[in-house]
């Protein structure tokens, strides 16, 4: 059967030393593939635009970036109610939606397994009238992925991350927020709060693989409750390390859909990204919308 690859990729993307391989990944796909054209984006939100123009050209549409390109990439194809395969080649900092299916982060190795690998069905966050791979959150260090300038993500990778949470540690605030799911709604005040459809977030949490699944129609709601002191952060800090999400200061539990309500307008992050500012927002889990390539023998 005849393949026509669309390659977008992310120019500056963390991980991608140089230009010049681009050619030769675009004939390393070429030898599996009867058409391989790359594009490149020059500003954010154009591998959405690419997607939404070529989308019905292509046989597979991959993407070389981080976890923000892969979003926009999302993006464009439930914009345009595709079902296309999607192939990504994850060259980003931290690449947690790499990490929670195991991809490799050898730029080659992953071309290859696109044009070898099978088509997984995966689930997808719909965040108001926006998508997220793998998490949507707010509150403590949820700014560091999008304020963090991309030069020291680059340089320091997972250390920009931690050196700019370190930084900011003195604006931690608490958020009253109202948490309404399953016909049920309770308030809390929190430092942190995601729902997350990964096994990884940010590189520094790690959640349990035996109670988190990527497409069982369902997301992870984590909460992290706000210290009444020095030393109960503390205490947060070390059950995070020893991944204890079940805790009195801590909790994380499944759900299909979530509605978080505030005050003030929370900032919010998705996929590493600045999402908008909500005093509402309607959360659902969209199950096996995402045609993602996988390796399967090498997971």
């Amino acid at each position: 059967m005849s393949k026509k690859v669309l390659l977008i990729v992310n120019p500056k993307a963390g991980k991608l030393k140089s230009r010049r391989h681009l050619f030769s990944l675009v004939k390393q796909i070429s030898l599996r593939a009867d058409v391989c054209n790359m594009v490149m984006t020059r500003r954010p939100t154009d591998a959405t635009a690419i997607v939404e123009k070529n989308h019905s050209k292509y046989d597979i549409i991959a993407c070389l970036g981080g976890d923000g390109t892969l979003n926009e990439v999302i993006t464009g194809i439930m914009n345009v109610q595709s079902d296309i395969s999607l192939g990504f080649i994850p060259a980003g900092t931290t690449n947690d939606f790499a990490r929670s299916h195991q991809m490799v982060r050898n730029i080659r190795k992953s071309a290859d397994d696109i044009m070898t690998g099978e088509v997984v069905a995966l689930d997808l966050g719909q965040f108001e009238n926006s998508y997220f791979t793998y998490i949507a959150s707010i509150g403590a260090f949820t700014a560091v992925s999008y304020k963090t300038p991309q030069v020291a993500k680059n340089a320091l990778g997972y250390g920009a991350y931690l050196l700019f949470s370190i930084s900011h540690f003195s604006s931690l605030r608490k958020h009253r927020v109202t948490i309404k799911s399953n016909g049920e709604s309770n308030v809390e005040d929190v430092i942190f709060l995601a729902i997350t459809n990964s096994t990884s977030v940010a590189g520094m949490l790690k959640y349990p693989k035996n109670e988190v699944s990527t497409d069982d129609g369902l997301l992870e709601l984590l909460i992290i409750r706000y210290p009444k002191n020095i030393y109960q952060w503390f205490e947060i800090v070390i059950e995070l390390s020893k991944g204890n999400y079940h805790h009195p200061l801590i909790e994380m539990r499944s759900l299909s859909s979530v509605t978080i309500e505030s005050t003030e307008a929370l900032n919010w992050c998705l996929d590493g990204e600045f999402g908008g500012a909500y005093k509402k927002a309607a959360i659902q889990c969209l199950p096996k919308k995402v045609n993602l390539i996988l390796n399967k023998s090498s997971q």
